[in-house]
């Protein structure tokens, strides 16, 4: 749950629904702990201010951090669907992976890099400001508290836990050892769940010795970055399966299509109530593909003209939709579904014929049925 606030170089900024909790706990540890105890004797009213002001500038911060991974994203021609702000911070949404280690590296670094530059140019005004003004004050500290909170930030991030920038410096650095760019993700990620673990055993002692707020902290950051590693260690895993497999093996070829002269009523009364789908590929007399019509675009129709509107005249055209050959590889359907997340891909023959369909589930069931059959063959040789 996210709500777009604006775009920068045609990226969405979104802010995930738990930015609001971490935006209250935020502002409130540093207006009742963090700027009494390094500026005393202000007024409450002051604190409060330079608590929800840190509490800005932190999500400010993080947003550039995340906005200097895209600059470098576009550069190399990666296409960047959004940022997303949230709890823990901030992601960048990429729609792939880069496999040249030396991009990747640079990519990685322009986050943290970014963030100490951020640290350095707020020291000089703080160290002025602090040598200038006869006692401490709100803009003092919120200099102070900037400075620390990117470097702090450009520290973190370069810790080698996997999905994090320092775990994709990690990756790049065995990219460029092993020239294996799955075997390099699956090392990254598994010392990834390791530092996760380490962080939640910190957090749990950190809640053990008093400092309850500060340990449950830690142990969410910990619980975050086990499961983004996690996550890509069973991506990867998926991946190597797939990319052994071609669509032809995953493609459902039991495939109900319909003609472009079906109104919008038959369509609904015929196919989307009876089939319960959200997608029909529509089809002419020699079942060349022509597009597909959703349940989405039917139903913005009013109900007037359901009778006249055809398919044809609702349909997604078949340049907009994932087309691929059943030659291709299953992995590519997977990425090039991911990328533009669509929920099926077309298949067809050199005609344009179509001859089949592939879903996701289509494609996860492929490494399910092959987990079973691992264990299968594991639990028989333990025999």
């Amino acid at each position: 749950m996210s709500v777009q606030i604006g775009r920068v170089k045609g990226i969405p900024i979104r802010l995930h629904f738990t930015l609001i909790i971490a935006f209250f706990l935020i502002s409130w540890m540093l207006a009742t702990n963090f700027m009494p105890f390094y500026f005393p004797n202000l007024a409450e009213t002051d604190y409060w201010i330079m608590g929800i002001l840190g509490s800005v500038i932190l999500f400010i911060s993080v947003l550039v951090h995340e906005l200097a991974h895209c600059a470098l994203a576009i550069r190399y021609g990666v296409q960047v669907r959004e940022i997303v702000l949230f709890l823990f911070g901030g992601v960048s949404d990429i729609a792939s992976e880069l496999k040249d280690y030396s991009k990747e590296l640079k990519m990685a670094l322009a986050g943290p890099l970014t963030s100490f530059a951020i640290s350095a140019a707020l020291a000089l005004p703080w160290w002025i400001v602090s040598s200038v003004m006869p006692a401490p004050g709100i803009l003092e500290g919120i200099l102070f508290y900037g400075m620390l909170v990117n470097a702090v930030l450009g520290a973190f991030n370069l810790i080698p836990a996997f999905p994090s920038d320092g775990g994709r410096i990690l990756r790049a650095a065995l990219m460029r050892k092993k020239k294996d760019y799955n075997e390099a993700t699956r090392i990254a990620a598994k010392v990834g769940i390791g530092i996760s673990y380490v962080f939640m055993a910190v957090g749990f002692l950190t809640m053990l010795a008093g400092s309850f707020i500060a340990g449950v902290w830690i142990l969410l950051v910990g619980w975050f970055l086990m499961s983004g590693a996690q996550s890509y260690l069973a991506q990867i895993q998926m991946s190597s399966v797939l990319s052994r497999t071609a669509v032809r093996d995953v493609m459902n070829t039991n495939v109900i299509a319909v003609r472009p002269e079906m109104t919008v009523a038959g369509l609904l009364e015929e196919f989307f109530k009876k089939y319960m789908k959200s997608t029909f590929p529509v089809v002419d007399e020699h079942n060349v593909l022509l597009g597909a019509v959703t349940l989405k675009r039917v139903l913005e129709i009013p109900e007037s003209r359901r009778q006249s509107v055809t398919a044809e005249q609702v349909l997604i055209p078949k340049e907009e939709l994932v087309v691929m050959r059943p030659d291709e590889k299953a992995e590519a359907a997977l990425m090039k579904m991911t990328g533009k997340r669509l929920g099926k891909i077309m298949v067809c023959d050199e005609g344009g014929r179509l001859v089949g369909l592939v879903s996701k589930t289509d494609i996860l069931n492929v490494e399910m049925e092959r987990q079973e059959y691992a264990s299968v063959i594991s639990k028989s040789a333990e025999k």
